[in-house]
């Protein structure tokens, strides 16, 4: 009988041991003859209790130890999880809070509450949607789902409700700071062959305005005003290359071993033009930058058009309040893949992304100038 009952009892513990421990308090006041079997009974279920305890913590620290390491390499920084304080969940409803065990730590540069369950699929989207959503109203953290098992059909319905959740070494979806690393690729698939717009534009800065080396992702961000994800993705690219290197433990910045002129041929090869589109107009854009021939002009002893041609960004073209076309136009309109004042603040482009743009024209005249203008870069 004994034994039967104790093989109950551990089903019970599975589920929920402090339940049990209630019941065999009770059993002992109202069967006090009973007291030392049932003594015997409880020591063995607290001992079962502590060894299923310690096994799940060592499960737990080792998905979030794996988490950290999944950042560390999808995203090239190392982000450390802690045990979340006590204090920062008070106030948490025991139905909510006993779903999850929590951890905490910064992340791009934002401080996060990680809420690690076991079964993703122990609780429906919704709802996990509605415990999330407390969790953050209480600790005003941006709070992320880590789970070690979830279904594909579940997966979606996560998505479709814009539930931050990470899937160590899967799938990383986090609406809340703008990633979403699509599930089972490798690491460094989501480069592609064709250098990154905001790569080209990087490098470019780097060789004729100002050293990016010792840079941080954060402080390029900041600098030009563009996301996290771009300037990491550019760098993870450049870096794959081999025309820089990210050195660093908890934060990355930039080295480059090359001298500019070898950066420059280095690179030169993978670099394309940075225009996107052309349009073209009867009209006079005023305070665009220039591009073109006339850009070349500027900087060489080229003779001028009499076609304008400017270089802006998809943005402009649609404040634009002027008649464009794609075929007829007095004047050339080009749309660059990047903000060309990023590099030159002197209403003229700058002369090595002007060099790709051009670099294709079949006018011997211009090929000429071009060559110059490589040739006088203060390298």
């Amino acid at each position: 009988m004994c034994i039967v009952f104790i093989f109950q009892c551990n089903i019970f513990w599975m589920q929920r041991y402090d339940f049990i421990l209630k019941q065999v308090a009770t059993y002992i006041l109202k069967n006090p003859i009973y007291s030392i079997v049932i003594v015997d009974i409880q020591n063995i279920i607290i001992i079962f209790a502590h060894n299923i305890s310690v096994v799940i913590m060592c499960n737990i620290k080792y998905y979030i130890k794996e988490t950290e390491a999944y950042f560390a390499k999808t995203l090239g920084e190392d982000v450390t999880l802690e045990p979340a304080n006590k204090g920062l969940l008070e106030g948490l409803p025991i139905s909510v809070s006993s779903n999850f065990s929590f951890y905490e730590g910064c992340l791009l540069r934002q401080s996060v509450l990680l809420a690690y369950i076991k079964d993703g699929d122990s609780v429906l989207p919704a709802q996990m949607k509605k415990l999330l959503d407390i969790i953050q109203r209480q600790t005003k953290l941006v709070v992320i789902l880590i789970t070690p098992c979830i279904s594909s059909y579940n997966k979606v319905r996560l998505v479709a409700q814009k539930v931050n959740f990470v899937i160590p070494d899967k799938q990383m979806f986090l609406p809340s700071l703008l990633l979403d690393i699509k599930p089972d690729r490798k690491i460094g698939s989501d480069l592609k062959e064709t250098i990154p717009h905001f790569a080209q534009c990087l490098l470019l800065y780097h060789l004729q305005i100002s050293s990016i080396v010792g840079t941080s992702s954060y402080e390029l961000s900041d600098k030009f005003g563009v996301s996290y994800a771009t300037v990491n993705k550019s760098l993870r690219w450049l870096a794959s290359k081999d025309l820089i290197k990210l050195e660093g433990v908890k934060t990355k910045t930039v080295q480059i071993e090359l001298s500019n002129r070898e950066l420059w041929y280095k690179a030169l090869p993978m670099f394309v033009s940075p225009i996107e589109q052309l349009h073209y107009t009867d009209a006079l854009l005023e305070g665009m930058m220039i591009s073109g021939v006339n850009a070349l002009a500027s900087y060489t002893m080229l003779n001028e058009e009499s076609r304008q041609c400017w270089a802006i960004t998809k943005k402009e073209l649609k404040n634009l309040n002027v008649v464009t076309d794609e075929q007829f136009g007095e004047n050339e309109i080009q749309v660059w893949k990047y903000n060309p004042k990023m590099l030159s603040t002197e209403g003229v482009v700058d002369k090595l992304s002007l060099y790709l743009s051009l670099k294709d024209n079949e006018d011997e005249r211009i090929q000429i100038e071009l060559e110059r203008l490589i040739n006088e870069m203060p390298w």
